[in-house]
């Protein structure tokens, strides 16, 4: 883990200084430099509030994934909802429950014209 370095890269990329990034989240720069200089780690929840600040994940922070921007899920709330539901359906109820999905699917299209 070198938090410090991720710290130093995110601050360059960003252009701020650690006196700006501590003022942000409220702790000293004696701290921040602490963390900087890998002399500190920081608790979880201040590195949480580090990659909330700078738009990343805790793992960017901690230096485990080189990807910056956090995966997003292609999925909105409610179909991740529908996703975790269809997970703790029993295998045997599964195409039960996709097709009900299908019938349910069909409401609300217009119908299609005869010529």
């Amino acid at each position: 883990m070198d938090i410090g370095n991720q710290l130093r890269n995110l601050l360059e990329q960003d252009g701020i200084t650690q006196k700006q990034l501590a003022e942000a989240l409220n702790i000293s720069t004696t701290t921040l430099n602490g963390y900087i200089q890998n002399r500190r780690q920081p608790d979880a929840k201040t590195v949480i509030r580090l990659a909330s600040y700078f738009h990343t994940t805790t793992d960017y922070i901690y230096g485990l994934t080189t990807l910056r921007e956090p995966m997003v899920s292609p999925y909105n709330a409610e179909e991740r909802h529908l996703v975790n539901i269809y997970r703790g359906i029993p295998e045997d109820k599964k195409p039960l429950y996709i097709e009900t999905g299908r019938t349910f699917s069909k409401f609300g299209k217009p119908k299609k014209k005869k010529i």
